[in-house]
């Protein structure tokens, strides 16, 4: 430990050693004036050797008198080195006038930045003797622990999951941001509606902490970065009635961008259980809304069965035409980030209640010649032209190529409509399934039914033939549905 008497008897030996020089001071002086010399000048003031004896007598003076002085200031006193992070900022006699320039220093960049400002390092002192001449300057003693100092803040770090996301120069300014984030969710709650809960799913703090100043996060920069994040991609499952537009604007994305991330499927064929991809953003922190919500909701009649031993398997009919019915909801509505991802019902009342459908089947055998609704490959041979375009002009159904002769079969039941020669055909016979859909049979060398039979499916109705605009003997089958012409390939191979 420091002897605390050593300052005071340094002090000593430097006062003792003043009243020392000043004393030899006052004696010289003394000395000086109790010589007569303006007796001897009177005597010897005309002769060299008096010339030369004042001036060596003078410079001996002066001499003396110089020294003296050159001995006060080369004493060295107690002083206190200044050091910061480690470097000599220089000496200083107290260690009062160095802590008030550094507090000094750490006021004026406070005021300037408008925040409080904290020093990373604090300025600390060793001893040592210095003479007064090398103590260092104030103006420079500043200067130096401006240009050595770390500038720190008291900042305020918004953490997410652990994750720190921004620092900000003030709790008010994170809490802000915070807020910001919250807004475009509330702002979707209709308006006089309260939420019942606003929460954050991840756990969100607000940190204070000292950081260096010019790593300060701007609020702009940190709300675009917390509301879009990064992008994940989600599956929506369709349900009835929904399509492209009603998906894009449940997820608030856009109908292109729905077909950008589904090329593979075709918007005006959705049907329930379809999977569409969506590209969204992941925002940093999830929004959670609660609120109580009130709405209508279709409910689904039921569907009854009834058998009527008149009518034929193979047929029915609607008796009664469901209605579906109404009912109230209340409930509790769980929205992340604006979309609806639980609901609680809470109340639900009937408003209208549903009317059921009653359909009447058919329990009676038909006969053969009543269609069966589905179609069987008319004759054997390779298929050798297909529906579509062909030598610049629309081929309209399948050409089965096989020996002349080959039966030709009915595809399905019905009613024959035509059977003889039409132009382009040749021999065609026409069949009216009583369903919508019809077929015909072109370029046969024998028709062996007459318009208005009754033919079963599989029935042998006619031959392959060359007849009519044909390059070789086959079978043209066509397929109709209410005088449309169809693809015969959805229907037989």
């Amino acid at each position: 430990m420091e002897d605390p008497k050593k300052p005071f008897m340094e002090s000593e030996v430097a006062k003792i050693i003043r009243e020392k020089i000043n004393g030899t001071r006052k004696i010289l002086k003394d000395k000086i004036s109790n010589i007569h010399i303006k007796g001897l000048l009177e005597k010897y003031k005309n002769t060299p050797i008096a010339k030369r004896a004042l001036a060596a007598f003078m410079i001996v003076v002066i001499i003396g008198l110089g020294y003296t002085g050159y001995a006060v200031n080369e004493i060295r006193t107690r002083a206190f080195d200044v050091y910061l992070d480690g470097d000599n900022l220089g000496s200083v006699r107290t260690q009062e006038e160095a802590l008030e320039i550094f507090n000094n220093v750490r006021e004026e960049l406070s005021q300037y930045y408008n925040l409080e400002i904290v020093f990373e390092e604090d300025i600390s002192f060793e001893p040592t003797h210095t003479k007064d001449g090398d103590l260092v300057d104030p103006q420079v003693l500043k200067n130096n622990i401006q240009s050595k100092v770390e500038v720190l803040v008291a900042g305020y770090a918004i953490v997410v999951d652990g994750e720190e996301i921004g620092v900000f120069k003030s709790e008010d300014e994170a809490k802000s941001l915070i807020e910001k984030v919250k807004e475009p969710f509330l702002e979707k709650i209709a308006e006089g509606d309260e939420p019942k809960e606003v929460n954050l799913v991840e756990d969100v703090q607000i940190v204070e902490k000292e950081v260096p100043l010019n790593t300060l996060s701007n609020p702009e920069e940190v709300l675009e970065y917390v509301r879009n994040g990064s992008e994940e991609i989600r599956t929506h499952i369709v349900e009835v009635g929904e399509s492209f537009w009603t998906i894009a604007k449940i997820y608030d994305t856009s109908v292109e961008e729905l077909e950008l991330a589904n090329d593979d499927k075709d918007p005006t064929k959705l049907k329930p259980g379809d999977e569409i991809r969506l590209l969204l953003p992941k925002p940093v922190i999830t929004v959670e809304t609660i609120q109580e919500v009130e709405y209508t909701e279709a409910v689904d009649y039921e569907t009854k069965v009834e058998l009527d031993d008149s009518m034929y398997k193979t047929q029915q009919k609607v008796k009664v035409e469901g209605i579906k019915g109404e009912s109230r909801i209340k409930a509790y509505e769980v929205r992340h980030n604006g979309i609806v991802v639980d609901k609680e019902i809470i109340d639900e009342k009937i408003v209208k209640e549903a009317t059921n459908e009653v359909i009447v089947k058919g329990t009676k055998e038909p006969p053969k010649t009543v269609a069966t609704g589905s179609f069987t490959t008319p004759t054997r041979g390779r298929i050798t032209s297909r529906y579509g375009m062909r030598w610049g002009r629309m081929h309209r159904g399948l050409d089965y190529a096989t020996s002349h002769g080959t039966p030709i079969k009915a595809a399905d039941g019905g009613t024959v409509t035509y059977a003889g020669y039409r132009g382009g055909y040749g021999y065609m016979v026409e069949i009216s399934h009583g369903n919508g859909y019809s077929t015909r049979y072109a370029h046969c060398s024998k028709l062996l039914v007459k318009k208005g039979a009754k033919v079963y499916k599989g029935q042998h109705i006619a031959n392959v033939g060359n007849s009519g605009n044909s390059t070789g003997p086959h079978l043209h089958f066509e397929v109709l549905k209410n005088g449309v012409h169809q693809n015969p390939a959805k229907f037989v191979r």
